[in-house]
């Protein structure tokens, strides 16, 4: 049993729109901030194996699934430096049972895991910021806080200390934005080291009430690490996606709002090809 849960696990769950961030590369005023309740999930059947292939997941019966509460929050230290956090602090993964389509019988049971997640912590630093211009630099660390030992391989973190360094910029007009970064992602305990992108463009459809916004996001493998000696179930080696993404804000009076994106995967390695779902409410201080 404990070599066929490996065989299903063996793909990463991965929320493409966790966090959602809605002033990235901009810093917060001093002594005010963004903070925002979201709920993600993804359900999948399939998942791209290492050759970039999509393939169904122990038989196209065997539903894998992620659930996860989060806070995301910014605030201002200074005028050009911001604290920053995310944490999941409830994190849900499932498969479903497995029975026999003629027999009835009882194939795979049902299993699932509930338990905190990893946690992020970093600053950014707006080390520009000209009319409508902003460059800005942010460091993030990501602390082991998920289960990581789960007996049937339903992970809610990595168990590694990861380091990830981004470039973020911004331009900002009366209606629209555009805004992205590119970062490394240093990970240690065996796991490669990452090359992250994200660009973002969005529009008031109604000013400074109803928000759209096309994002697209990527990570990209240096494959420099061991792919067997880190390949731990959930959170497995040399992940690569690239995911458009799609998301509609309502914001009232400038402070507070709701959120709701999609994401989905056109590519990627050991990553659930299945489109990810997130819905948030945040206020403004």
């Amino acid at each position: 049993m404990k070599n066929n849960r490996t065989i299903i696990f063996t793909a990463l769950f991965l929320i493409f729109s966790a966090p959602a961030v809605f002033a990235l590369g901009w810093p917060q005023r001093k002594g005010h901030g963004f903070f925002k309740l979201d709920f993600s999930t993804i359900r999948a059947r399939q998942f791209f194996g290492m050759d970039g292939n999509i393939y169904d997941i122990n038989g196209a019966g065997t539903i894998l699934g992620n659930y996860t509460t989060s806070f995301y929050g910014e605030y201002g230290l200074t005028k050009r430096l911001t604290a920053i956090a995310y944490v999941p602090f409830l994190v849900r993964n499932t498969v479903n049972e497995g029975v026999g389509a003629i027999t009835g019988e009882v194939l795979q049971p049902g299993l699932e895991n509930t338990a905190f997640g990893d946690t992020d912590l970093g600053l950014r630093y707006g080390f520009l910021q000209k009319g409508p211009w902003v460059l800005s630099a942010t460091a993030m660390i990501g602390i082991p806080s998920g289960d990581y030992k789960n007996a049937d391989l339903l992970y809610t973190g990595d168990g590694e200390f990861n380091q990830m360094l981004q470039l973020e910029w911004g331009y900002g007009a009366a209606r629209w934005y555009a805004t992205g970064y590119v970062g490394v992602n240093n990970r240690t305990k065996d796991f490669s080291e990452e090359f992250r992108y994200h660009a973002e463009f969005g529009y008031w459809l109604m000013k400074s009430t109803l928000l759209a916004a096309v994002k697209f996001a990527g990570v990209e493998s240096f494959n420099n690490g061991n792919p067997t000696g880190s390949g731990n179930g959930l959170f497995s080696n040399n992940v690569e996606y690239a995911s458009p993404q799609l998301s509609l804000t309502y914001e009232h009076k400038q402070k507070w709002g709701l959120t709701a994106q999609i994401a989905g995967a056109m590519s990627g390695r050991n990553a659930l090809a299945s489109p990810a779902i997130s819905v948030g409410v945040y206020c403004k201080v």
